[in-house]
């Protein structure tokens, strides 16, 4: 991995990231967002405004270097039409901290930084139920009843407040996701309409705007590069995955429809993806045991890009030395929140992050068994990498 790839890029939420994204939604609406829309130079003012409404297309894991290695190797070409069609190509844009699902498709479901949504993780201790509860599935570690989303919800969602606008919104996504909590969670004040495959996404998207009665928000989710990451590895320039590869090459279909389907109907569409990921090697795998295991006052946060510990400090992280010998970083959380990592103070939700941070080295994964055993991955995120957080925006205006 080149020195760019593993460079630390920190959240631009004043103006640069997947939160303004989702405020430049509600700007385009004219609804008053929780955060600032997108600067000027990334996305003009309104520019996501069309006739027929907005539709926002999420490719999960879909980073910007995922992205340039499928044009460069040729097997994208809707998705290169796109780019030369957008007035400003495609733009450069941070997700937030940390870099993982449950945590960004919050952010752009709300238009606010985590430090406000408050799902600061995959996992995260919840003082409300004494436990470290997976942000998933809402199960807590060794529970057999998710924690009702009650819990969890801070703040509306953008389709919420475009609602209270007489603005109506839908979200395609996959059908089995229909009514888990996390999903409820994400999608108060939407319509759902569900796929079972990727040829329904732009089915789902005409049916919808075809009986829509104005303006809308539409937002389509796609999440298989992200899957296929975890399994086989990101498709990166200088480590090539050929079942990302393959998956791009039907991903770019879908995009094609979509894109033909908005620019029949006057819809502005925006390509984004909430993170990215970058390659681990199973070999390089740190388990965190023995004495600093021990140490701790409860099981981990967090996830195996970026562990929250507590109970310990820095200096007692460094003395394990398998460790931090696989670190990246090591850094106190109050740090960190005064850094901006998380986009505010975190006030009322401090406790779920712990007392320490630890960011996985270069091609490294950080395990800690929950009481079902480890297992590896080949990729995954929530660090604060380039290849892990700089992500792709491109904007078609409709007609």
């Amino acid at each position: 991995m080149s020195a760019d790839d593993t460079r630390r890029v920190l959240p631009d939420y004043d103006g640069g990231s997947i939160v303004n994204v989702a405020a430049s939604i509600l700007d385009a609406f004219e609804v008053e967002p929780p955060s600032a829309p997108l600067r000027p130079d990334l996305l003009p003012s309104s520019g996501l405004a069309g006739p027929g409404g907005t539709v926002l297309l999420v490719l999960d894991a879909l980073g910007l270097s995922q992205l340039d290695a499928a044009l460069s190797a040729g097997c994208t070409p809707q998705l290169a039409r796109l780019i030369d069609m957008a007035p400003l190509g495609t733009q450069r844009l941070t997700s937030i901290f940390p870099s993982t699902t449950t945590a960004a498709l919050n952010s752009l479901a709300t238009a606010c930084a985590p430090a406000e949504h408050g799902v600061l993780g995959h996992m995260l201790w919840f003082e409300e139920v004494g436990a470290v509860v997976n942000m998933l599935t809402l199960y807590p570690v060794g529970g057999d009843t998710p924690i009702s989303e009650d819990i969890v919800r801070r703040v509306p969602t953008v389709y919420e407040r475009l609602a209270a606008a007489c603005v109506p919104s839908t979200l395609i996504t996959d059908f089995a996701f229909e009514g888990t909590p996390f999903t409820n969670l994400l999608t108060e004040g939407a319509r759902f309409a569900g796929y079972g495959g990727l040829s329904q996404i732009p089915y789902q998207l005409e049916l919808a705007l075809q009986a829509a009665d104005g303006p809308a928000f539409y937002s389509l989710y796609w999440p298989l590069i992200d899957t296929l990451s975890h399994f086989h590895g990101p498709d990166h320039a200088v480590t090539p995955s050929p079942a990302c590869r393959v998956e791009m090459e039907f991903i770019d279909l879908m995009v094609g429809k979509v894109a033909d389907i908005c620019a029949l109907h006057g819809c502005t569409l925006a390509v984004i993806a909430d993170h990215g990921q970058t390659t681990l090697y199973p070999q390089r795998a740190v388990s965190v045991d023995g004495e600093l295991r021990a140490a701790l006052n409860r099981v981990p946060g967090g996830a195996r890009r970026a562990l929250y510990l507590s109970g310990v400090d820095v200096e007692r992280v460094h003395a394990d030395t398998e460790l931090s010998a696989g670190l990246e970083l090591a850094i106190a959380t109050d740090e960190a929140i005064a850094a901006g990592w998380f986009g505010g103070a975190c006030d009322g939700v401090r406790s779920r992050v712990g007392d320490v941070i630890v960011l996985a080295g270069d091609g490294v994964q950080l395990l800690y068994d929950y009481g079902h055993g480890t297992y590896t991955q080949s990729g995954s995120h929530s660090g604060l990498t380039s290849q892990e957080m700089v992500v792709p925006l491109i904007v078609v205006p409709g007609d």
